[in-house]
């Protein structure tokens, strides 16, 4: 399905049916184990102590999926919607491994607001179907994301007309900006790839682990590194070790470098370790890399 389908068709449907009994989040009497039984949470994407600095909204599309919110589990169907504030862990899991699911989330960073749309299924894994920007909106769409952003921090369960309307309007907006240019300009995932990039290049110098660049892109690890794959061709992971690797070889020429001191330098637990990396990466030694590297 295209992008301007999707948004004019599956997700406006799925927002104008939001009811109520859907609407859940960190309150009492709507937390998602209050409403459903509670149930035993299994990793298959992170681990459930996932939180961000900014408040998320997660509406389930399609089929079933586990999701824990402040570590307390529960089988959510689709049209539930959870709010996630900023700082209240959560993460979703696959109910069984044979059961596809779909989700929209509704990212409200303070400076790069995005809604993404995520998919699970047996046969491919975890996906990143689309991410679009919610930034440079028309300024009531602006006005809504600002209103979902209250919401969100509020002490009671906020209402669910308030939040239909304001996730309507961005939807909209986003449908509208699609029609006018072209879906190129709404679908962000080369540009997310892009920042991971070079968010990697930058820290290089240090030690990077998935979780790092996912977060500093602001979407989870496992559909960041599907993403990154299915753009690059490269797992994320090598793109990684290739980059500190050849941070480390700029090193190695230095005056007075030595094996152990750039190892220590960019953070590898010991020299071996770094010998280890450096070999899986460019075939060689250190020592040996650099006693040929100028033939």
């Amino acid at each position: 399905m295209s992008l301007t389908n999707f948004i004019g068709s599956e997700l406006v449907t799925a927002v104008g049916r939001l009811d109520k009994s859907h609407l859940l989040g960190p309150w009492d009497g709507v937390r998602p184990n209050e409403i459903y039984s509670e149930a035993k949470f299994v990793p298959t994407l992170y681990d459930d102590d996932h939180a961000h600095e900014h408040a998320e909204l997660c509406l389930l599309i399609e089929g079933r999926c586990l999701f824990s919110l402040d570590h307390a589990a529960a089988m959510l169907s689709a049209g539930d919607l959870v709010v996630c504030p900023a700082g209240h862990s959560h993460a979703e899991a696959s109910a069984r491994p044979s059961e596809s699911y779909r989700l929209a989330w509704w990212s409200l960073h303070p400076e790069e607001p995005t809604l993404h749309i995520t998919r699970y299924r047996k046969k491919d894994g975890f996906n990143l179907d689309y991410q679009m920007s919610l930034g440079s909106l028309p300024a009531e769409a602006e006005k809504r994301l600002n209103a979902l952003r209250v919401m969100a921090v509020q002490k009671e369960v906020p209402e669910l007309d308030l939040v239909r309307e304001a996730m309507l309007t961005l939807a909209l907006s986003l449908y509208r900006k699609v029609l006018d240019g072209g879906e190129a300009q709404v679908d962000t995932r080369a540009h997310l790839v892009k920042r991971a990039v070079e968010f990697v290049r930058v820290h290089a110098v240090q030690p990077l682990a998935l979780a790092d660049v996912a977060r500093a892109v602001h979407v989870s690890p496992n559909y960041l590194t599907a993403l990154f794959r299915a753009e690059t061709g490269m797992p994320l992971g090598r793109y990684i070790l290739g980059e500190r690797i050849a941070r480390a070889q700029v090193m190695l020429k230095e005056p007075e470098a030595s094996v152990k001191a750039v190892a220590l330098s960019l953070g590898f637990a010991d020299p071996f370790t770094f010998s280890r990396a450096f070999k899986r990466v460019t075939g060689k030694a250190p020592r040996v890399w650099l006693a040929t590297s100028g033939e």
